[in-house]
């Protein structure tokens, strides 16, 4: 076991209050909210439109960075182990602090999403923050520990993006099974693919967390069952993730920005093949905003 540093990466509160934020995750939702409703041709932002397309962008921002702010409240102990150096909430940053932040940003994130709602005139994108709200919080309270539990939330949480994207395109005049058949069929494949990537990656940061969550006492895959059996059911994964590379290649032809895509993807099996849990993380994370980027030329 790693004994926790002398020295966090920062001495400020607020720089300790930012990077708790996880800025950079932010970042990756903001984008793909805005890349998803300008890839389809319905939603194209137009003069004076911008306010909505922010009621669109800031209510799962909000929500992920109280959720990554609850989460490193929870985490401290198995974060003295991980990621001593950036254990910052109970050392730089104040714990009460760290809970009035979490609370204040999914407040505004909640309040925002009804404000859409009402706007667009449908409840889909309160009903869908809020479910995200609770599961964030749970699964730090509760469920981040469990076997595959914690996993099934946090990708369940970042495929959300997805509905709540296209929010104002579903059609909701329909009886409720006919309305989710519709939306499965049109949005379906993308959710699933966004939920693989994220799943896998939860996966690899699990054994990548194998000691702090061991000291946790957490009963993650690989602490329950072994890593042998995290890394089964990851080559698992990424063979239905390269089915549906493969189909995608199909479908969109061979080009240059197809080409990178595929180059990451190649190294992300080839890091798999490897057992790199660090490099393969970095590189699922790059293969969502590859993603992105393919949408914006689809679109």
């Amino acid at each position: 076991m790693r004994a926790m540093v002398k020295d966090p990466v920062t001495t400020s509160p607020f720089s300790a209050w930012i990077r708790v934020l996880r800025p950079g995750n932010l970042m990756i939702i903001a984008a793909s909210i805005a890349v998803l409703r300008w890839s389809d041709s319905n939603h194209i932002p137009e003069s004076g439109e911008y306010f909505l397309e922010m009621l669109f962008i800031l209510p799962l921002v909000l929500l992920a960075a109280g959720g990554n702010v609850i989460n490193d409240y929870f985490d401290i102990k198995e974060d003295r182990v991980n990621k001593p150096e950036r254990a910052l909430v109970g050392r730089v940053l104040k714990r009460r602090i760290a809970l009035v932040s979490h609370w204040g940003l999914s407040a505004a994130g909640l309040i925002i999403a009804g404000i859409l709602s009402v706007k667009i005139h449908t409840s889909i994108p309160f009903v869908i923050a809020l479910i995200v709200a609770i599961v964030l919080f749970l699964y730090s309270t509760k469920f981040k520990g469990s076997v595959l539990v914690g996993n099934v939330i946090v990708a369940c949480a970042i495929a959300s993006v997805v509905p709540f994207a296209y929010a104002d395109s579903i059609d909701t005049s329909p009886p409720l099974f006919q309305a989710l058949t519709l939306f499965i069929w049109e949005f379906g494949s993308l959710t699933g693919v966004i939920f693989l990537i994220v799943f896998t990656r939860e996966l690899v940061k699990d054994i990548e967390d194998l000691d702090g969550d061991r000291t946790a006492g957490h009963a993650t895959l690989p602490i329950t069952y072994s890593p042998q059996t995290s890394w089964r059911l990851i080559h698992v994964l990424l063979i239905l993730l390269t089915i549906c590379v493969g189909y995608m290649q199909y479908e969109v032809g061979f080009g240059i920005l197809q080409g990178i895509f595929l180059g990451i993807y190649l190294n992300i099996l080839r890091f798999a093949w490897k057992k790199k849990v660090t490099q393969l993380s970095a590189w699922l994370k790059l293969l969502l905003a590859a993603g992105l980027a393919w949408l914006v030329l689809l679109g």
